[in-house]
């Protein structure tokens, strides 16, 4: 239980956000028009962004299913079994991906958790490092106005 909320704390921001207005409205990052290297970009607005993030974990814990990762029995980061929520499935995150890093602060452990969060607030930009079959892609989206 204390890697599956280490996990979702961190992929939070990454996936989607909610609106704190009028509740929770599922909102998903916007897709940027592709530059022709066939890598997907995507970008968060920052009211989303933040609405999340001052949410709390709580809510986001509902999108994922997070699975501990190891490589030769030595912890790696959190496996993406499944993805709850509609909206975010055309995020950055996919089933089987596995989350290695947010904005450069390794996921090894459960008590890591407090300070990736509280180091999301004000970012200019969400920095996540997957392993995705096999290969190591780092996603930087910015977070903008």
């Amino acid at each position: 239980m204390r890697h599956r909320v280490l996990l979702l704390a961190t992929a939070l921001p990454v996936l989607a956000a909610c609106s704190a207005a009028d509740g929770p409205t599922p909102v998903t990052p916007t897709i940027v028009e592709d530059d022709g290297d066939d890598e997907e970009t995507y970008r968060i607005a920052r009211a989303d962004y933040e609405a999340v993030v001052k949410e709390g974990l709580q809510n986001v814990m509902r999108w994922y299913l997070l699975w501990p990762s190891y490589d030769q029995d030595r912890f790696v980061g959190y496996e993406v079994r499944e993805i709850y929520k509609l909206e975010l499935k055309d995020g950055p995150l996919r089933v089987g991906d596995v989350i290695l890093s947010i904005n450069d602060q390794p996921i090894e452990r459960p008590e890591q958790t407090v300070a990736i969060w509280r180091g999301l607030w004000g970012q200019k930009s969400l920095k996540i490092t997957i392993r995705r079959n096999g290969r190591t892609r780092v996603f930087d989206i910015p977070i903008v106005q």
